[in-house]
């Protein structure tokens, strides 16, 4: 098949999906590219709209084995035609359970035709020292692989002839959709009301003109006002959070875990 641009589409607070996708795309930088920045709540709000010689690059961290409500709310702004789609999901060295199966799905439902798929450990969001520095050089090594093999991949295949992709997860999914939290993102008397919090929050979740002004049902606590944060003000509640990092997360960092991909 005939490719004729390229979209690299993420969701990616802490900047590590955006890194993965980066790196897939790397194998078609002499394609017109696009990069399209689904943390941005505004971006998430317009359609996009590809055709048949088009390829997306989509991924997403996994937030609790689902893809992000904020993703799979905006995917309802895309519309396919028989696009091939590149489903990459990332996470903190658990589990990605459901997030490639919901990204079939939801792709599929879109006009997509999903044609590969990738899941990817990354520094953990909650428990820096989970997955550190990850994607590491192994990591990129085994990215630029996938993508130098989609490209050769697409160059011969028939959509029309293809079976359909095999993804991990199960449909209906298992997984619920993560939206309860022992903790809340806190601010102290640190604050200097740069307002960089708001600017950065991807569900704008935090007020305009009070940092510590924040809806906690709409926040998802991806920590992204925590990391730019530059008094060190914001922080999870600590005691929740801390039960959370020692009984849930730190067994996590006994094994490593690898790269996984699969092609049509």
């Amino acid at each position: 098949m005939k490719i004729t641009k390229v979209y690299c589409a993420c969701f990616s607070p802490a900047n590590t999906t955006k890194k993965v996708i980066s790196e897939i795309g790397a194998s078609f930088q002499d394609y017109p590219v696009e990069k399209v920045n689904l943390t941005d709540y505004d971006v998430r709000q317009q359609p996009l709209s590809l055709c048949e010689t088009d390829l997306l690059i989509l991924g997403v961290p996994s937030y609790g084995g689902r893809v992000p409500s904020p993703v799979s709310e905006c995917l309802s702004h895309f519309c396919g035609d028989r696009t091939p789609a590149v489903l990459v999901a990332t996470y903190g060295n658990r589990a990605i359970d459901d997030t490639l199966m919901e990204l079939k799905v939801l792709l599929s439902e879109r006009g997509f035709l999903p044609v590969a798929a990738g899941s990817f450990v990354c520094q953990h969001t909650f428990l820096s020292d989970l997955a550190f520095q990850r994607p590491d050089e192994k990591d990129i090594e085994i990215i630029h692989s996938f993508g130098d093999a989609i490209r050769e991949r697409l160059s011969s295949v028939n959509l029309d002839n293809m079976d359909p992709l095999d993804v991990p997860g199960s449909y209906p999914y298992k997984k619920e959709p993560m939206h309860l939290f022992p903790f809340q993102v806190e601010t102290n008397e640190f604050c200097i009301y740069c307002m960089l919090c708001a600017q950065t929050c991807p569900v704008k979740a935090i007020g305009k003109n009070n940092p510590k002004n924040i809806r906690h049902n709409e926040c998802i606590r991806c920590g992204s006002c925590i990391r730019i944060c530059p008094a060190g003000a914001k922080f999870f509640t600590p005691e929740p959070f801390k039960t959370l990092q020692e009984e849930l997360l730190r067994p996590l960092c006994s094994t490593r875990l690898e790269p996984w991909y699969t092609i049509i």
